[in-house]
């Protein structure tokens, strides 16, 4: 059966208000070019063999989206902001969305035309990361790749996600400091819990299911793995937030096979996951006004780009998930069908 997505829109005249007047205090912004796939045979290969968890990486999309979405239009009214995220939305997401996930992709402009329109370059990031994600999804899958040539694979697309220096994030790792010792750090999860507790099981399952694929070469495993993890993030989300990860996931602790044999693959992502944390601290800050709201988003892009800014060795990366507590993050990946050595 097909089900068609409409997303529920906003006001756009009101939304292009809200952000056109935040863009007059702050002057312009940059165009950014488009990106696309890098071309190759095993494109879209984890969406033939894993259509489940494919569209639930879609729906996955609609959650940051909506989110800064409302964070920036109900700015001054917290209750709102609350009422509308912690319970609407989240009761969306858990009970239609995730249930029912799209087929393809949302476009994240339809879902969020403020937040898009306030801070195009930021959502580009998000969008050239996400792609990456997809993109090793799909060369981890492809059954016709020996575990050479998805290393070989992997790295040219690496490279590639590099090429995009505007876009693209460190692949060095960073300190929890930037997520936490900001000023407005943590506000978003203490007025949100719900729903952050549900963007880091997105990031769990995001990990858990390169674990999956990593632990066996052998389809059918393949298939429990996966099947694996989606049961467990089902389980993280029940009853919320009970079951939710209370720390935000970090790949070296929940998906070590994938934390180990792409370590920079694994950098980005937990900078990417972080970065988004810090974008919802911001929009959700009653300390930071309206009108710096871009300025002090783009600065926190740029300290997740940079070579400096924070860095820490690959070392203290693995320590740090180790010390903050896998369970805490919603448990290593689930593999029970793995093979040795592997």
């Amino acid at each position: 059966m097909t089900r068609t997505y409409l997303v529920r829109p906003f006001n756009k005249a009101a939304a292009f208000c809200v952000a056109g007047a935040t863009l007059a205090a702050c002057g312009s912004f940059a165009r950014v070019p488009e990106q696309t796939y890098l071309g190759a045979s095993y494109n879209w290969a984890f969406r033939d063999r894993y259509p489940h968890s494919d569209r639930l990486f879609n729906a996955f999309d609609y959650g940051h989206a909506i989110l800064y979405e409302h964070l920036l239009r109900d700015a001054g009214h917290p209750d709102a902001a609350v009422r509308n995220i912690e319970g609407r939305e989240f009761d969306f997401i858990t009970q239609r969305l995730l249930v029912h996930p799209p087929a393809l992709p949302l476009e994240e402009h339809a879902v969020g035309p403020t937040y898009t329109t306030l801070v195009p370059e930021l959502s580009a990031v998000f969008d050239w990361a996400h792609m990456l994600h997809r993109q090793l999804y799909d060369v981890l899958a492809d059954e016709k790749l020996d575990s050479a040539a998805r290393d070989a694979r992997a790295q040219q697309l690496l490279r590639y996600y590099a090429s995009r220096r505007d876009l693209a994030l460190s692949k060095l790792p960073k300190s929890m400091s930037l997520m936490e010792g900001a000023p407005y750090s943590l506000v978003f999860r203490r007025e949100d819990p719900k729903f952050n507790g549900l963007l880091w099981s997105y990031h769990w399952y995001q990990m858990a299911v390169y674990d999956a694929l990593l632990a066996t070469n052998d389809a059918t495993g393949r298939h429990q793995n996966v099947d694996a993890a989606t049961a467990r993030f089902w389980t993280l989300i029940a009853n919320a937030p009970a079951h939710m990860p209370t720390t935000m996931p970090l790949a070296a602790a929940v998906a070590p096979r994938f934390a180990a044999r792409f370590p920079e693959a694994a950098i980005i992502f937990d900078n990417l996951h972080s970065l988004h944390d810090v974008v919802a601290d911001i929009l959700a800050s009653p300390t930071i006004a309206s009108h710096d709201k871009r300025r002090a988003i783009l600065r926190a892009v740029g300290t997740f780009q940079d070579s400096t800014t924070e860095v820490i060795s690959r070392e203290e990366w693995r320590s740090m998930a180790q010390d903050m507590g896998v369970e805490k993050m919603g448990g290593v990946a689930p593999t029970p069908a793995r093979q040795p050595g592997m």
